[in-house]
């Protein structure tokens, strides 16, 4: 809903500051994957001709859990808290996993024929193992405090070369109370952010180190508060965050802050944004000649705003709510390096189903406030139909994710 939860409490906000699984104890969730939209040319990939829409399996699937066990001698009366809490999730695709390179580029000329070059491409994005795991524990006085840690892990050959990368994050998060009207979140972060290609006919062990990273660990950082703005009917919410990413080939700083505001309506809810952000990417060519070497290729800096909102509201009945959200990025981009130099003024895309898209709409079934499905409908649908008004078969929803609290 709007496209990020930054200025509302949402189950989303478990994965950024793990002190917020304390408030979703005893709670199952997961996504059945987005479904991105593509264009695809090729007459051989694609029957119904170039330039026409093809469908595809859904990406992102994945699962987690959390268990709490209260420590309170009665929870009926004196609520949950204490409480101590085990979570984790698996496959789930990460922020920081986003940081690293989907591909590396080994290019090694020949010392004695330096035409000679011979250049080795790696994909370096299927990640067999990703994982998430929490500990928690809320204090009886209400404040929450969580640890996370986020594991991914790659190993692939490629003829006579291999290939591992790794990503290993761990985050302490803190939800503060202040009252009754006034509650304080902080969360930082620690990565370790590799990619090592090897090739095994180097080397009297048997394997010589082509390509390897040798990084300063990576570093972020995120804080909001919730102000009740009484007698005003809603909570104004700044927040602030940065990254400072040491990645393979890449540098790369982000700096956000932005503050926001929900409010609660007759059977719905509303809140928008606005942040001000400033991004500086340093993307390397590595193993120009040797691994050792690596010069700087491309240095991108971005200056933006983003607006934001996001609208839900039950119809009909109270298990059924129908939502709707969008931002709008405005930023200046300054480009410098190998392909050019340029500036220009650009905005985000109206629709292709990512997350930085303009607009999304769709709806909700909330039974008891139990079991909960969301769905994002395809922007089309209201046009076409779907696949009911004569075009080639296509997907109705973009985007389906379910929790269940017991």
């Amino acid at each position: 809903m709007g496209k990020h939860a930054t200025y509302f409490q949402d189950d989303a906000n478990i994965w950024l500051n793990p002190a917020n699984a304390n408030l979703y104890p005893n709670y199952l969730l997961g996504e059945l994957g987005v479904m991105h939209d593509g264009k695809d040319t090729s007459a051989s990939n694609n029957p119904w001709g170039a330039m026409q829409r093809y469908n595809s399996d859904p990406s992102g699937t994945w699962f987690g859990a959390i268990f709490a066990k209260s420590l309170g001698k009665d929870e009926t009366q004196t609520g949950r808290y204490p409480q101590v809490l085990i979570g984790g999730a698996f496959n789930r695709d990460d922020e920081w996993l986003s940081y690293m390179p989907s591909n590396v580029m080994i290019r090694k000329v020949n010392s004695l024929n330096p035409s000679q070059v011979d250049v080795q491409t790696f994909n370096v994005s299927d990640y067999a193992v990703k994982w998430d795991g929490i500990l928690g524990f809320a204090s009886d006085s209400g404040n929450l405090f969580g640890l996370k840690t986020y594991f991914a892990y790659l190993d692939s050959t490629n003829g006579k070369f291999s290939a591992q990368s790794v990503v290993n994050t761990y985050t302490l998060g803190a939800n503060l109370p202040f009252g009754s009207s006034m509650s304080l979140e902080l969360n930082g972060t620690i990565g370790f952010l590799s990619t090592t290609i090897s090739n095994g006919t180097g080397s009297q062990s048997g394997s010589a180190i082509e390509y390897k990273t040798d990084l300063s660990p990576s570093i972020g950082g995120d804080a909001r508060m919730f102000i009740d703005a009484s007698p005003w009917p809603l909570v104004v919410v700044p927040a602030a965050s940065f990254r400072l990413i040491n990645a393979p080939s890449r540098t790369l700083s982000k700096f956000r802050v932005g503050s926001g505001a929900n409010v609660s309506l007759d059977r719905g809810f509303f809140w928008m944004g606005v942040d001000y952000f400033n991004t500086s990417d340093e993307i390397f060519a590595a193993g120009m000649d040797t691994v050792s070497e690596s010069a700087k290729a491309v240095n991108i800096d971005e200056n933006g705003l983003r607006v934001s909102f996001g609208i839900e509201r039950n119809i009909w009945t109270d298990w059924f709510v129908i939502r709707v959200g969008g931002q709008k990025i405005i930023k200046q981009v300054d480009r410098t390096g190998v392909g050019g130099t340029y500036s220009v003024l650009t905005t985000n895309p109206e629709s292709n189903n990512y997350d930085e898209d303009l607009v999304s709409f769709g709806f909700g079934v909330n039974i008891e406030d139990k079991f909960k499905v969301d769905a994002v409908m395809e922007k089309d649908i209201l046009f076409t139909g779907g696949s009911l008004l004569g075009r080639e078969p296509d997907h109705v929803l973009s985007r389906i994710s379910a929790s269940y609290s017991f």
